[in-house]
């Protein structure tokens, strides 16, 4: 066979299928078929040509144009599926999407059919051949309280532990705004998430029982205006600046980094060259990185961050505009 006919016979799809009819896996591999490409093979055939309880969908699927080699990584994506219903129903949207976004579509679809089981607390040890791992699952409250008491290198976790270790007397501070703490006063705290400086949530009942152990500051901020009591200071924000900057921002506020306040630095919105104020309601968290990449001044470029309407916010440097912190959309 040309290269052009072997091109050709791949390219037609399921007309290629089509052709298995009657055939058998001896009978692929006589004509030279690797014994594992006759199965997919085969298997592609019994999917659309085969008999099924869905023969609506069946017939949906086989107004496919793929070619064979995209119909066989449909199959592949198609076979991560639990249950058939499911299973067709991704068949017949893969079907239908552009050969160069099937991949990106099924991946998505499959985070929703099949999303991660949620983790389970406890601790497990991971034992490999030099080093070994523990992994410790908690709540995220549990597990700030726990770092912070260890710390960050293994000499000090060994220390720690085997000596004996008081939970921190100041862990983090509380971010509540006047609406959510109108609504814990209301008794609606297991309906509230607050976040913490140091990355981690907890409900409003877990705060209202927590908050009389003297382990955490709680910071307000206006709906429009944003931090409550701000005041002028020197080209570095002084500790109340930094407080209210961490719990507007808990984490780093450039969207998709996770970098805790408390790990994090703080950015001059107006840059001070340019003679922005450093209050804080011109200051926000960013992480090392993301306060490098901010553009400052001159064409947006990599983002910047903003203050719209009192709140925090990255704008693309499309224009998208990306509420930030505890303004972000939920």
């Amino acid at each position: 066979m040309s290269i052009t006919s072997h091109l050709s016979a791949i390219a037609s799809g399921l007309a290629l299928i089509r052709d298995l009819d009657g055939m058998t896996k001896q009978t692929l591999i006589e004509l030279g078929a690797p014994a594992d490409y006759a199965d997919e093979l085969l298997r592609v055939h019994s999917v659309y040509f085969g008999e099924t309880a869905f023969t609506g969908k069946q017939r949906n699927a086989r107004r496919t144009r793929h070619d064979l080699l995209t119909l066989l990584r449909i199959e592949k994506h198609v076979g991560r599926v639990k249950t058939q219903r499911a299973a067709w129903d991704l068949r017949v949207e893969l079907c239908a999407t552009p050969a160069e976004k099937v991949d990106a579509v099924a991946r998505q679809r499959l985070k929703e059919i099949n999303p991660p089981k949620p983790a389970q607390d406890g601790v497990r040890v991971t034992r490999g051949t030099g080093k070994w791992r523990l992994t410790i699952t908690g709540d995220s409250s549990r597990i700030a309280d726990i770092w912070d008491g260890f710390g960050d290198t293994l000499e000090s976790f060994e220390e720690a532990f085997f000596t004996g270790t008081a939970r921190p007397a100041v862990t983090a501070n509380v971010v509540v705004t006047l609406d959510a703490l109108d609504e814990i006063l209301d008794g609606d705290g297991e309906e509230v998430t607050l976040k913490l400086t140091n990355g981690s949530t907890m409900t409003g009942a877990e705060f209202i029982n927590r908050m009389f152990r003297d382990r955490y500051n709680v910071g307000l901020f206006h709906p429009e205006k944003g931090p409550v009591n701000l005041y002028r200071a020197e080209r570095f924000a002084n500790d109340k600046q930094r407080l209210l900057c961490m719990m507007e921002n808990p984490t780093c506020a450039w969207p998709g980094c996770n970098c805790p306040a408390t790990q994090a630095q703080f950015h001059h919105i107006i840059p001070f060259k340019n003679g922005g104020n450093t209050n804080a309601a011109n200051l926000v968290t960013l992480c090392a990185y993301h306060n490098a990449v901010n553009s400052d001044s001159g064409p947006n470029i990599n983002g910047k961050m903003a203050r719209i309407g009192g709140q925090t916010a990255w704008i693309s440097p499309y224009g998208r505009v990306i509420y930030t912190g505890m303004y972000a959309a939920a």
